[in-house]
């Protein structure tokens, strides 16, 4: 093992500037200059008007960082600069007494955990049908819609019920959430680019989004009253479990706070799987009629031109594979932080204690050393045979170890859900003369303005 004494020093990315180093780079062309850092190494040191920050581009590295060495990493400044905004959570470091932070997360996860069971996943198809039927009900042959808005609203509307619940407050966190989500890059982005700035009063965006995270805060408090008031705690929603869950170690109950912000995380996090993911699918399908065909001939061999059922999902296995893949190419999240909490040997560099590391899924996902062809959507790289070559920690779409996704499968069973029955019953096809600008990277990948034109497939 190479020696702190011995150890090479770390390549810098070219291209950096005096006083703000990278900062440009990120700012003007993130995702171009992300992609290119495999190519100075496994990890690349980038140079900023703060501390320097390592960025791993090796999946082996960073599969050490995420599962095999996680104890001896935290995570970085984009999850304090949420915490500190949102306050703690599943996704944030958190801190119990006598427990490594580790150890705190692991106790923490275990007891959230029980909201996202599988079988409470699968029961909520039926409420992510329906509204996914009601939102494009009023679509008509030949009219321009814009997909991308429309999906956000849908976003909002099932992440509303399936996690907070159907009840009279369902309609009121959709509203907040839909509120909040364009205040996030105007009122939250810069607070994560530059986490001492998140006190400030006079940030921009600070008083509408402030606005905006109160009145999401009281709609889900308004949830857990309504919840109380009426004792209903056996239903598929995550809000309802988290009311009953109780720490192993001391049978204590979460607080209502803390539920509070728990589901603020969740709701802040599981609302891009549709909204974001979900545009870049029909973008890759109008692009890729053979995949669009080869979507449609599962669903009508499965379907059977009926509603989509929980018993049908782990039946659709090519469309489980195109969404893999869409994710691959446009991974929601597309840049995530650690910071070392003790020194740390990656490759032939040695970092120290309180090192400030990066890594990006877009990169990883779009290197031709990890994929081939990376650029082409190609859903059968997902079939099995194949995808065993790649190495662990190569695709981190919803992350991986033990801080991977807490929804992980909540979003994938939404998107198939909502994908089988909008495909059942439309093509998508682009409105002519629309030029698709590429993902928009600030928290998260936005796919940008998506007009296209439904055409109808099959009578409903």
């Amino acid at each position: 093992m190479t020696t702190p004494a011995t150890a090479r020093p770390v390549p810098t990315a070219p291209g950096a500037l005096p006083l703000i180093g990278h900062g440009h780079h990120m700012l003007i062309r993130p995702l171009a200059f992300t992609a290119s850092l495999h190519q100075h190494g496994p990890v690349v040191r980038l140079l900023g008007p703060g501390p320097d920050v390592y960025m791993v581009t090796s999946p082996e590295l960073l599969h050490r960082i995420l599962v095999t060495e996680t104890r001896d990493y935290s995570q970085g400044r984009l999850s304090e600069g949420i915490g500190s905004q949102f306050g703690s959570s599943v996704g944030m470091d958190m801190q119990f007494e006598g427990l490594t932070l580790f150890e705190s997360h692991r106790r923490h996860r275990r007891t959230v955990q029980s909201g996202f069971r599988r079988p409470r996943i699968a029961a909520q198809t039926h409420t992510v049908r329906e509204a996914t039927r009601t939102q494009i009900a009023r679509w008509q042959p030949g009219q321009t819609v814009r997909v991308d808005q429309e999906l956000k609203r849908l976003a909002c509307t099932v992440n509303a019920r399936t996690l907070c619940g159907e009840g009279p407050t369902a309609h009121a966190v959709a509203d907040a959430l839909a509120d909040l989500l364009p205040q996030v890059t105007r009122g939250l982005y810069w607070r994560l680019a530059l986490p001492r700035m998140a006190y400030l009063s006079h940030v921009p965006g600070t008083g509408a989004f402030n606005k905006a995270r109160t009145r999401l805060q009281q709609a889900i408090t308004a949830s857990i009253q309504h919840r109380r008031t009426t004792g209903d705690q056996d239903t598929p929603d995550v809000l309802s479990q988290l009311l009953a869950t109780r720490y192993a170690d001391t049978d204590e109950p979460l607080e209502d706070a803390q539920i509070v912000r728990e589901v603020i995380f969740y709701l802040f996090a599981a609302v891009h799987a549709l909204s974001d993911a979900l545009p870049h699918t029909f973008h890759e399908l109008a692009l890729n009629p053979h995949i669009e065909q080869r979507l449609h001939d599962e669903l009508d061999t499965v379907l059977a031109g009926r509603p989509v059922q929980p018993e049908d999902l782990p039946r659709l296995d090519y469309t489980r594979r195109l969404l893999q893949e869409v994710l691959r190419l446009y991974p929601p999240v597309w840049i995530l932080a650690r910071r070392t909490l003790v020194p740390v040997q990656l490759g032939d560099a040695h970092l120290p204690a309180g090192a400030e590391i990066a890594f990006s899924p877009y990169e990883l996902h779009r290197n031709p050393q990890v994929y081939p062809d990376p650029e082409v959507c190609d859903p059968d790289r997902w079939l099995p045979e194949r995808a065993k070559t790649l190495a662990p920690s190569s695709y981190l779409a919803l992350g991986t170890g033990p801080r991977k996704c807490i929804g992980d499968n909540l979003a994938m069973t939404h998107m198939l859900t909502a994908l089988a029955t909008l495909s059942t019953q439309w093509h998508l096809r682009p409105r002519p003369g629309h030029r698709i600008r590429r993902p928009t990277p600030r928290i998260f990948l936005s796919p940008g303005p998506l007009p296209m034109t439904p055409e109808h497939r099959l009578t409903s």
